[in-house]
């Protein structure tokens, strides 16, 4: 008899997928914040405004902020005006942050396309789908919950 998945199955692998990437991160020496945002630049390749690092990975204003100051004072990114906003500011690897990434987010990333790719192809179409759908699925069940006054629209 096949069993049944249950909504508790899917937290327990995300919770495990969660703890793999925490342990990735204490062994390179990283808060998961600061992994986060060097996988980040990393992934684009070009100076990008704090913000919008902070926004993709989820972190607070606070927690990303920290997360940067921590990389910079290790030498691995840099801050410089935006020519795009003369108040803004964008971040970069710097020349030893860009070796820093190439010895260990590289490797991983290549971990990533490599376990990925052993799937099937309609194997990868499907958890993509599917995860993508329980997602909308799920923001839509809490809309209700957490708009209004005293919550933010999902």
């Amino acid at each position: 008899m096949e069993h049944q998945a249950q909504y508790s199955d899917l937290l327990q692998l995300s919770k495990e997928l969660d703890h793999i990437y925490h342990e990735v991160s204490l062994k390179m020496g990283l808060s998961d914040s600061g992994f986060s945002l060097l996988y980040a630049l990393c992934e684009r390749g070009v100076p990008t405004a704090p913000s919008e690092l902070y926004a993709e990975w989820s972190l607070s204003k606070q927690t990303g902020h920290s997360a940067l100051l921590a990389l910079e004072r290790r030498g691995l990114v840099a801050l410089s005006p935006d020519p795009r906003d003369g108040r803004g500011k964008l971040v970069a690897l710097t020349p030893a942050g860009a070796v820093y990434v190439k010895q260990t987010i590289q490797p991983l990333m290549a971990a990533e396309r490599s376990s990925f790719a052993r799937l099937t192809g309609e194997e990868q179409n499907q958890l993509v789908a599917l995860t993508e759908k329980s997602v909308i699925l799920l923001k839509e069940e809490l809309s209700g919950l957490l708009s209004g006054p005293a919550g933010t629209q999902l």
